[in-house]
């Protein structure tokens, strides 16, 4: 029986598997569990050129395209939600900076699956007399040969690399959910699968006898799993399900200063660029601070 390998790795060894001019699938919705400390370090590294494939996005898409690493992006949304506007997504569409496709959730969600199955192209009536079909991807119309009803061919979302955070895994990528979480984040596993490398950052590691006695937490095993990296409130100052809350303080203040390049380039000196790793950052945002959004009254 081959060895065991362990696959836990430092954030800058792990973003390595990353090149520029990928496809990058990001895992999370909306503003809850994003992987920002993957993030910070795709921008510390400079990548350029990336796609991003996503299903609800926030500040995940919103920073990469303001530090100048995207050349196109795919999602349902991209806001920053009770925040208000992504504000260098939007600057960036409307000056023609990034190549923009819209998705309804349900397409994206296919063509995750899609891609995570092996299908070769995703079927949805979705598109069907909205505005969704004024998109290139959604030219391909196919008729069902049994009931002679119209559907849509979507192509599969194939990335090269997915990230994900979650709560926790097992040195060899044995990735696992906190069984009290929010549900919306499910199609997490999908994006992964979807993906042929796939990188974790995590809350804390455990050993690999307590994954399996929790075998029923493990969402992602070891064979979809390339890094796994050790990252405390990795989401932040997104949410991580209920082992912390959403930072809306942190958020307005990035929304602020993303209002214009100069301020978000200042937001980028101080909190990516200033920062040497994810704990410097943790640094400048304060114990004190990140114990105010910490929860402590949901069991686990």
């Amino acid at each position: 029986m081959p060895e065991r390998v362990s696959k836990r790795m430092s954030l800058a060894d792990a973003v390595h598997m990353i090149k520029d001019g990928d496809k990058v699938a990001i895992a999370g919705s909306l503003i809850r569990r994003h992987p920002m400390a993957l993030v910070h370090e795709i921008i510390r590294q400079g990548r350029k050129n990336l796609t991003l494939f996503g299903w609800n996005n926030g500040i995940d898409y919103d920073m990469l395209i303001g530090a100048g690493c995207v050349k196109e992006a795919h999602s349902s949304y991209v806001g920053l939600s009770n925040v208000g506007l992504a504000k260098n997504f939007r600057r960036a569409v409307q000056e023609g900076m990034i190549r923009y496709v819209d998705h309804s959730e349900t397409c994206s969600i296919d063509r995750f699956r899609a891609a995570a199955t092996g299908a070769p192209y995703a079927l949805s009536k979705t598109p069907l007399h909205t505005d969704l079909m004024l998109n290139p991807e959604y030219q391909h119309e196919v008729t069902d040969p049994f009931t002679g009803e119209k559907w849509i061919a979507l192509e599969p979302f194939h990335a090269d690399v997915a990230i994900m955070h979650a709560h926790r895994a097992d040195p060899y990528g044995n990735v696992q959910l906190d069984p009290v979480r929010m549900m919306d984040n499910e199609t997490d596993m999908l994006i992964c699968k979807a993906a042929k490398k796939v990188i974790v950052t995590v809350e804390e590691f455990v050993d690999e006898e307590e994954v399996i006695r929790t075998n029923q937490q493990t969402v992602l095993t070891k064979l979809f799993v390339d890094a796994v990296v050790l990252a405390p409130y990795g989401a932040h100052p997104n949410s991580c399900d209920l082992r912390y809350d959403f930072d809306i303080v942190h958020a307005r203040e990035y929304q602020e200063k993303s209002a214009t390049p100069e301020g978000f380039r200042s937001y980028l000196d101080r909190h990516v660029y200033g920062c040497k790793d994810w704990d410097a950052y943790l640094g400048i945002i304060g114990e004190k601070h990140l114990a105010t959004i910490t929860r402590t009254d949901i069991a686990r």
